[in-house]
């Protein structure tokens, strides 16, 4: 049934593809995700979300999401220990060069599902609902450098609702996608 607290995706669950991690709901309360057979959470607690009829639903104290094919959870000091420790910091001004994602979230997202080649991965970096979280100017040069040089496919920066349009749109074109989605802000 559709609801409406899910203002930017509310796509209907019936009839889902088998073997595709999308998201079917978005919203600034949460997300919903089928996860694929093959999808095990990375961090501890995302173990003892509820999972019915093979969809995850967030809570509202999650805010930054990381899906790869093989893994999927929040962004926490297990899995992102630089990029805790260097912090995620709101970009208010241009002039903020490393204010945002920082670079050592790279790193760390792609040893995350090290059975996945980068090179055939699209990388979907989702800078919030305003788009307040930014990217850090180190972080945009290095996934350029990646890019051309043929170490990842290709790299997107896209406010969070475009982003989550964006991975659905390449999972459902059977491309490889590693995913970040920040859901507040």
């Amino acid at each position: 049934m559709l609801h409406p607290d899910w203002e930017y995706l509310n796509e209907l669950e019936s009839n889902l593809p088998k073997n595709k991690c999308i998201f079917t709901k978005f919203g600034t309360g949460g997300l919903r995700l089928q996860v694929t057979h093959q999808q095990q959470p990375f961090n501890a607690r995302d173990c003892f979300k509820q999972c019915e009829k093979n969809i995850i639903h967030t809570d509202q104290n999650v805010n930054s999401w990381v899906v790869t094919p093989n893994f999927y959870g929040s962004v926490t000091e297990e899995k992102f220990p630089k990029t805790m420790q260097t912090g995620m910091r709101y970009r208010f001004h241009k002039d903020d060069k490393a204010d945002g994602i920082p670079l050592s979230f790279l790193e760390e997202w792609l040893a995350i599902d090290p059975a996945i080649d980068p090179k055939e991965a699209i990388l979907i970096i989702a800078t919030g609902i305003e788009g307040k979280l930014g990217v850090s100017d180190a972080l945009k040069k290095a996934l350029k450098d990646k890019q051309d040089q043929g170490a990842i496919k290709a790299y997107y920066i896209a406010r969070s609702k475009e982003a989550v349009r964006l991975h659905n749109r390449c999972i459902k074109e059977g491309k490889t996608v590693f995913t970040f989605i920040h859901m507040a802000g």
